[in-house]
């Protein structure tokens, strides 16, 4: 071998040592490294704190917005259109070239030696493969479809969840005020109470009553306070500050736009994943039948040997191509693919059940919670002029003790549960909002997903 053989061969040593793949040990300690060194990194997304003076609903936005999960579904979204594009590729011309640098030595009769570069052109078209390519087509969009669906659940989940997190901040936080007011004005109420008792004008029996209900309240403190810090923690999670308490959010969902809003599940962007990935499923039948087919393509291509002297080669021609057995591969491939079908088919329709029935029971709390609203104000409208009475009575003996402290004690647990309500209507028509996937849309989130272009007749779900 000469010199020039040798400088090959070491060329092709070097060029294959430059790639060398990682061992097990070595990635699973980089793997540790990258764990260890993450969170001493420079901020992530959604680690900036977000504004919160302009009320929930800009805060909402930004907080879907910047929230590393959501990103990630658009990377995953991006990703997922992307492949559509490299399925497509493989319907168009394919042109590829190739260079060769060596040498050959022949022996036979003279010992010559001939050395140089030699390339070559090829172009390929498919002419036809029994509709593996469109099935591919059709599958790489119908997941596309999906990733976007997915995002778009996972952005209105978001949002559910960080609001959540804003209502229960109010009502913990309102009804804290609201017990420790009432308890430090019924613990005004026993004082005067105790002088009365003391110069003999009440028994001490209804003033230990009096104490014990008044401590009954105060025991639900802590359970308030448990509240509220669970609150602050997931909302800190989704705005990444931990304020005492906010305002009342703004009603962004009418009872009467909850109500059209289920009415159309069938956008629910949960859903929509779902018949995208039955579609894809479907597809994959197809891809699967094409495999029993032959497949055509037309090739041409174009030769320069190592010697100049030789002419270069043309070919043309059509390339055909069948499998007559496989093991039975192609026949396993298929019936997986069906078995595909039949389970994603029957996710979806229990998915639709589901959709429906918690739409169904969250419009008949809904309507429970309007139908009690207005009894509730009469309720504590009726304590009030209660409370009022008995302690205008009492100073003439007309009323106990007994009467009052209950009176004011049911003033208490009607603005109590009023507050209750409310935080639990407002989180019904977001639930809704949210499952129809109506909720990002409402606070101001636009489609932030790449556009998709289907290139396939394949029907795709409504509203993707």
């Amino acid at each position: 071998m000469d010199t020039k053989h040798y400088v090959i061969a070491g060329a092709l040593v070097f060029l294959a040592s430059c790639d060398a793949p990682t061992e097990m040990s070595d990635m699973r300690t980089t793997v540790v490294e990258r764990l260890t060194t993450y969170a001493s990194e420079a901020p992530r997304a959604g680690e900036e704190p977000i504004a919160l003076t302009q009320g929930l609903w800009p805060a909402l936005r930004a907080a879907v917005s910047t929230n590393a999960g959501y990103i990630g579904a658009l990377a995953l979204e991006a990703e997922a259109m992307g492949q559509v594009g490299v399925v497509a590729g493989v319907r168009r011309p394919q042109i590829t070239g190739n260079a060769n640098v060596g040498g050959i030595r022949e022996t036979v009769t003279n010992a010559n030696t001939t050395t140089g570069v030699a390339g070559g052109v090829n172009v390929s078209q498919l002419v036809y493969d029994g509709g593996a390519s469109a099935s591919a087509m059709n599958r790489s969009t119908a997941l596309a479809l999906s990733a976007r669906a997915g995002r778009v659940a996972q952005g209105n989940e978001i949002a559910l969840n960080a609001a959540r997190a804003w209502v229960d901040l109010w009502q913990y936080s309102e009804r804290l005020r609201l017990m420790q007011a009432r308890t430090s004005e019924m613990d005004m109420l026993v004082e005067q109470i105790e002088r009365m008792a003391s110069n003999g004008m009440l028994d001490k029996a209804s003033l230990e009553n009096a104490h014990r209900q008044i401590v009954d309240i105060k025991l639900e403190e802590s359970l308030l306070l448990a509240g509220q810090t669970e609150a602050q923690v997931l909302f800190q999670r989704f705005f990444n500050v931990r304020p005492s308490n906010v305002p009342q959010p703004s009603e962004l969902v009418t009872a009467a736009q909850a109500r059209a809003l289920s009415q159309d599940w069938q956008t629910a962007p949960g859903l929509q994943r779902q018949a995208a990935e039955l579609l894809a499923a479907q597809a994959a039948v197809g891809e699967a039948q094409s495999a029993f087919r032959p497949r055509a393509r037309l090739q041409a291509g174009a030769r320069s040997p190592l010697n100049s002297a030789d002419s270069t080669d043309l070919t043309v021609g059509l390339s055909l191509e069948y499998s007559f057995s496989d093991g039975g591969r192609r026949q396993a491939q298929l019936e997986t693919a069906q078995a595909r079908v039949a389970a994603t088919d029957a996710q979806l329709s229990e998915a639709q059940r589901g959709l429906e029935a918690e739409l169904q029971a969250g419009l008949t709390r809904l309507a429970s919670i309007e139908r009690a609203m207005p009894l509730l104000a009469d309720k504590l409208r009726l304590s009030r002029l209660e409370a009022e009475t008995s302690r205008s009575q009492m100073q003439t003996g007309q009323s106990n003790l007994r009467q009052l402290v209950e009176a004011e004690i049911e003033i208490y647990r009607a603005q109590d549960q009023q507050i209750a309500m409310q935080a639990e209507r407002h989180i019904l028509l977001l639930t809704i909002a949210s499952r129809t996937g109506a909720l990002s849309r409402l606070v101001g989130l636009q489609d932030q997903g790449a556009r998709l272009r289907p290139r396939s007749r394949q029907r795709m779900p409504k509203g993707l």
